[in-house]
């Protein structure tokens, strides 16, 4: 999988992490931005016999990420906590009802990759559905927020583990 360094210029943010919850001794905390990155959002496998839609495995997208975060005693921390939620379709060409996808949550601050969890969500497809909306397990980090700095300095990243080939698809599909 290509993981280039992040930067901050170029990339469209999904949404701020909501909810901030501040613990009522500290300040509310300024909660970190949370992305899916555009061009490792979506995901389209295929069996390895072509590209045509009886050849297709599975496809998803990376929909919505969602998160809380609070203060930590002390002020020199913050606590954010964030999920994603991801619409997955089986395709003809799936072995089995069952499929593990897996995803990567990152953690930059100035465009640095601080932190990479690579993360897996087993995915059952019920009879006769081929279409699920899934949420991922919460992923938690503490952010260090010495006095000049805030949660609002750090961004979190979510996106698909992808083949090179997958990501270079992705990029030709954005151009046009």
């Amino acid at each position: 999988m290509r993981f280039p360094a992040f930067t901050l210029l170029g990339l469209i943010g999904a949404g701020l992490l909501a909810g901030c919850v501040a613990d009522p001794d500290e300040k509310a905390p300024e909660c970190p931005n949370a992305f899916l990155r555009p061009d490792a959002s979506t995901v389209t496998r295929y069996d390895g016999r072509g590209t045509d839609l009886t050849n297709l495995v599975l496809s998803g997208r990376l929909q919505d990420v969602q998160g809380t975060c609070k203060g930590v005693i002390g002020g020199k921390q913050e606590k954010a906590k964030a999920h994603v939620d991801m619409i997955l379709t089986r395709g003809p060409a799936a072995q089995g009802r069952e499929v593990d996808v897996p995803y990567v949550v990152a953690v930059t601050r100035g465009g640095q990759v601080l932190e990479k969890q690579l993360k897996t969500q087993h995915v059952v497809f019920p009879p006769n559905v081929d279409t699920v909306q899934v949420t991922g397990d919460d992923v938690t980090f503490l952010f260090p927020t010495p006095h000049f700095m805030s949660g609002k300095n750090y961004s979190i990243y979510f996106l698909f583990e992808l083949t090179q080939a997958e990501l270079e698809a992705n990029e030709k599909a954005d151009r046009h």
